[in-house]
């Protein structure tokens, strides 16, 4: 009878085990795999070792058309986006490329020259109207104020002025011009005298000349003055002659001027007005026809 319930026992124990054993492995091959000596293989590591194959097998395929593209796209971008080279003047290879074809720019300290030359009142006048050679200048521009070799007037010039015009007296600014003055300065701006200029077909001052005097004469104030700011210009190669571009008042907006340059001397070649009222308006000496 003992030997029986031992039996029974072990029957039972085993069955159980037995069942148990099948729920685990069933779980088991889920997990892992069961190698032929009882160990057992995690799914982990198999899949690392697939992991690593399909790396290499990717490393050792060759590069395709779409990343080759896209890397020559990152390198074009990088040379059109490479900074410009500056030179020790400061000029980009941007400023250099447009350099004129036979010169330089002026640099910014001649530019400020330029200015202060053609704001003095010897010179001014000279953007005044328009003209392609001195023979074109129109002189009444250019001495309205005097050009700075302007003059009181003597009283014999007044009452000669005040006769010609048949005044009561003297009724603004009266000043007068010596011919010889006249003259000098016309040869040093453009190397011809006032009766050459006249000849040529400028227009002169024939209603301002008093013959008694030799001189010019008139009542005028400074109502035609511009004061010009050189904002560009260019150099030939010889440095002979500087192309200019002013900027003045709503009278003459902005121009063009060529002046060339012989030991250190300046003289007007021609004028070009771009913008301003002098293009749609009367100029000064054509009212006074």
């Amino acid at each position: 009878m003992w030997r029986k319930g031992m039996v029974l026992a072990g029957l039972c124990v085993l069955g159980i085990c037995a069942g148990c054993g099948q729920k685990k492995s069933i779980t088991l091959e889920q997990e892992s795999v069961v190698i032929s000596d009882g160990t057992e293989h995690s799914d982990e590591a198999g899949t690392d070792q697939i992991e690593a194959d399909d790396e290499e097998t990717a490393n050792a395929l060759p590069e395709s058309d779409e990343d080759t593209s896209e890397a020559e796209k990152q390198e074009d971008v990088q040379t059109q986006e490479e900074p410009s080279q500056v030179t020790e003047d400061g000029e980009t290879d941007q400023d250099l490329a447009e350099e004129p074809q036979n010169g330089r720019h002026l640099t910014p300290e001649e530019l400020a020259e330029y200015t202060e030359w053609v704001q003095d009142h010897s010179n001014y006048g000279f953007l005044l109207s328009e003209w392609e050679n001195p023979e074109q200048i129109d002189l009444y521009q250019v001495f309205y104020t005097g050009a700075g070799v302007g003059r009181p007037g003597t009283e014999e010039e007044k009452q000669a002025h005040i006769a010609r015009w048949n005044l009561p007296g003297i009724e603004t600014d009266f000043s007068a011009i010596d011919k010889a003055a006249v003259d000098a300065l016309l040869l040093e701006k453009t190397g011809f005298t006032y009766d050459e200029l006249v000849a040529k077909g400028s227009r002169g001052m024939e209603d301002w000349y008093y013959a008694e005097t030799d001189s010019f004469c008139s009542e005028s104030g400074d109502t035609n003055y511009c004061q010009f700011v050189c904002v560009n210009g260019a150099m030939n190669e010889e440095g002979t002659i500087a192309t200019l571009y002013f900027e003045g008042d709503e009278w003459v907006s902005k121009c063009e001027v060529k002046v060339s340059i012989e030991a250190g001397q300046r003289r007007f070649l021609s004028n070009h007005i771009e913008e301003g009222w002098v293009l749609n308006t009367e100029t000064y000496s054509e009212a006074q026809e």
